[in-house]
């Protein structure tokens, strides 16, 4: 449906190419064009400006003297509250409401936000000429903003008020009734969706990996999106009738449990990836026609047409999620059956280089077993589909924590990124190489765009913490680790980040505390190494050699890292052990070695030549 230039809905554009239902009844839906405020005038507004700066809704662009400025989504939002509201002392339940659209939300996440946007605009401790903090009240934007029109456009065509996106999650569709020898389901169609959608700079869509956990779960939708951190979510069933199949969808707003938008498509049953295609672009147009504004031309990817490749893949994908040992193993099983049916589908190389990577990567495999595979599955992988960001993001990782190729590692994820914006593991490892290169806001930033991508993600979650844990700011970090235990107490990593953020804060107790939350079959070595090293710092040292011994003794049976018996050493102010071993990562390639620039762990170390030159020789010089 569009709005002209009167003001009046337009109905007759709806493509004849699919039938609609009876009207939802009244009172219990409202139209899409609700949530997007039309602003009406001679000329359409694009955006504000004030001081050297332009921000561009829309768009979702801040300029600065005319140069693009990098901010979150959610800093992005909390900017725009403040613009539209200039002037008007606002209070933190206001700005939460205002910038969360009333979900649950810690007020230090409003906090960060304005934090952020301060640094970003430029402001010191006592010189606010954009945001004034009013105490025990609020926050004022007190600089003068002057709207900007597109005066060559008068309003004719559909118009979006110069709000955020609105925040949207596809959920995996619910098959009624499959037909018999096909593989025909709703992740499929859902990928294909997201992807589209995505197209939509009036829509935020949640990632395929973010909505994985509730293929064929039982689901309380307002539930699952508050879940997901998302203001509508998008379901639908799959029903096989005869020689046709029906798929009903609804799109429901997660405040207030209210449906927004529902309809029904019919299409004559050919194949499976063919109604895949086809339901999927119908939804699209209609959203399409919805919301205002074209969609890029963009044909599915290649990878999934597929559906049986495609579903064994995400279920691979899970189990890679995991991050333990035999999950990466299970995930190895599900992409070798890919490649073993489906040997042109990029999918399952992608999903064997990366199963590999975290098998390095964890230490639950040698370098020399775990790296050379990763990187020959995900070459694999680009020279079926060159255009296809995740092995490029795979090639990253293998350039990094194996050949130590500093430019290659950054230049392959930028390659990743560019090809998929919406890719959030690509950006979340590229914030991890910016944070080994000691490059603390930017890996901030990209951690943020990952986690704004993948909402319920608890790796994400806890990962923001490591920027400060890294820049030695350990209480500001452990505040993160303890804020995702909140939400997950047996969540694993942040126990272990929690432990080495307490390690330096001179916390040693609370930290073996915090390691003794450890599973027993995970992360042993690691577990170990810190427990020893805080023995070791806090006058317990024959504790630490006793578990320096252990794990030398466990290297009969698998891999050990020497870069965590040197962190041992340190403890115990054996340098001269500890910068053996560190030579003895060296070469063996050790995956660990690259933390050494940045590893508060070794920083009794740091005066001495010998370890300068293994920072040197690993490209880590400063």
């Amino acid at each position: 449906m569009y709005i002209n230039a009167n003001g009046a809905t337009v109905s007759s554009l709806v493509p004849p190419a699919y039938s609609r239902p009876a009207q939802l009844s009244a009172g219990k839906s409202q139209h899409l064009s609700a949530l997007l405020k039309p602003i009406m005038g001679e000329h359409r507004l694009i955006g504000y400006e004030f001081g050297p700066f332009r921000l561009l809704p829309s768009e979702r662009l801040l300029l600065r003297d005319g140069k693009p400025v990098a901010v979150t989504p959610k800093v992005f939002d909390t900017l725009l509250v403040f613009v539209q509201q200039q002037g008007q002392l606002l209070s933190k339940d206001e700005l939460i409401k205002l910038i969360w659209h009333g979900g649950i939300v810690e007020e230090g996440n409003l906090t960060q936000n304005i934090f952020v946007l301060r640094r970003v605009m430029g402001e010191s401790p006592n010189d606010h000429r954009y945001l004034v903090t009013v105490p025990m009240q609020g926050y004022r934007f007190v600089a003068k903003v002057r709207e900007v029109y597109d005066e060559s456009a008068p309003a004719t065509g559909p118009l979006v008020s110069a709000q955020s996106p609105l925040a949207l999650a596809v959920l995996p569709f619910n098959l009624l009734n499959p037909p018999a020898g096909e593989h025909f389901g709703g992740l499929g169609i859902t990928d294909t969706l997201i992807t589209k959608l995505t197209k939509l700079k009036q829509l935020a869509v949640r990632p395929t990996n973010a909505i994985l956990r509730y293929t064929d779960a039982p689901r309380d939708l307002a539930a699952v999106g508050r879940e997901l951190g998302v203001e509508a979510v998008l379901d639908g069933t799959i029903q096989h009738l005869g020689e046709r199949v029906r798929v009903n969808v609804q799109l429901v707003r997660v405040d207030g449990d209210s449906t927004i938008w529902a309809d029904r498509f019919d299409e004559t049953f050919t194949d499976a990836f063919a109604i895949q295609d086809a339901i999927s672009e119908r939804i699209t147009q209609a959203l399409q026609l919805e919301f205002g504004g074209p969609v890029n031309g963009h044909a599915p990817p290649p990878y999934t047409r597929d559906l049986e490749a495609y579903q064994l893949y995400v279920k691979g994908r899970y189990f890679w999620n995991m991050r333990t040992e035999k999950g990466l193993k299970t995930s190895i099983n599900y992409a070798q059956q890919v490649v073993d049916a489906y040997s042109d589908n990029a999918l399952g190389y992608v999903g064997l280089a990366d199963s590999y990577l975290m098998l390095g990567e964890y230490l639950y495999l040698a370098p020399d077993e775990a790296f050379p595979q990763a990187k020959a599955y995900a070459l694999k992988a680009s020279e079926l589909d060159e255009g296809f960001a995740r092995p490029w993001a795979s090639l990253a990782e293998v350039a990094l924590f194996y050949e130590w190729d500093w430019d290659t590692a950054e230049r392959n994820y930028k390659r990743a990124i560019d090809a998929d914006p919406n890719y959030a593991a690509g950006l979340h490892w590229y914030g991890w190489f910016l944070m080994l290169r000691a490059r603390f806001d930017e890996a901030l930033e990209y951690l943020k765009r990952a986690q704004a991508l993948d909402a319920s993600s608890l790796s994400l979650g806890t990962d923001l913490g490591l920027p400060f844990y890294f820049g030695r700011q350990y209480d500001r970090a452990a505040g993160q680790f303890r804020h995702i235990l909140e939400l997950n107490p047996d969540f694993w990593q942040a126990h272990y980040y929690l432990g080495a953020a307490l390690t330096h804060a001179g916390r040693h107790d609370e930290a073996l505390a915090e390691l003794a939350q450890m599973p027993p079959d995970e992360q042993q070595q690691q577990t170990s190494a810190l427990i020893a090293f805080n023995y070791a710092v806090s006058g317990r040292p024959q504790r630490a050699h006793e578990l320096l011994r252990a794990l030398q003794q466990s290297a009969r049976q698998r891999y050990v890292s020497p870069y965590l018996e040197a962190l041992i050493y340190a403890g115990l102010n054996e340098r001269e052990h500890a910068l053996a071993r560190l030579n003895a990562a060296y070469k063996g390639r050790d995956s660990w070695l690259v933390y050494a620039r940045v590893d508060p762990f070794l920083d009794s170390l740091r005066a001495e030549p010998r370890f300068r030159e293994i920072l040197q020789r690993v490209g880590l010089a400063p």
